[in-house]
C-alpha cells in the first residue's frame, strides 16, 4: 500500500470524497455531494410527511364514528322529513280536489286571482 492510499484510508473524509465522485472516461469528473445531500433534505421532508399523514390518519379513525352516526341519524331526519312533506302536499292536493268540486265557482275566481298575480311578477 502506498503513502497517500494508507492516508485515504486513515481519512474517511477523503475516502467519502472519493465514493462521492464519480469518473466516466473523457468526461469530468462528477461530484455527488449536493445531489446526496439533496437527497438526504428531501428524505427527511417526506419522512415529515408520512408523519404528519400517519397523525391525520390517527386523528380520522378516531373522530369517523361519531360522524358516521351522525351522518345515519341526518339521513334518517331527512327520510322523515320528505315523507312528511309528501304527506302534507298530498292533503293540500285532496283539499284543493274537495273545494274545487264544492265551490266551482269560488275556487276558480281564486284561481284567476292567483294567475293574475303570476303574469304581475
Amino acid at each position: 500500500m502506498s503513502t497517500s492510499e494508507s492516508a485515504d484510508t486513515a481519512n474517511p473524509t477523503t475516502r467519502a470524497n472519493t465514493a462521492l465522485s464519480t469518473s466516466i472516461p473523457g468526461l469530468p469528473a462528477l461530484d455527488l455531494s449536493p445531489t446526496l445531500t439533496s437527497q438526504k433534505e428531501q428524505l427527511e421532508i417526506y419522512r415529515h410527511l408520512l408523519e404528519t399523514l400517519a397523525q391525520s390518519e390517527q386523528e380520522s379513525a378516531l373522530i369517523f364514528p361519531t360522524l358516521s352516526k351522525s351522518l345515519t341519524t341526518h339521513t334518517a331526519t331527512l327520510v322523515k322529513l320528505k315523507d312528511d312533506l309528501h304527506n302534507v302536499f298530498m292533503r293540500i292536493r285532496a283539499l284543493k280536489t274537495r273545494f274545487q268540486t264544492e265551490y266551482p265557482d269560488a275556487f276558480d275566481y281564486v284561481q284567476s286571482l292567483h294567475v293574475k298575480e303570476l303574469e304581475d311578477e
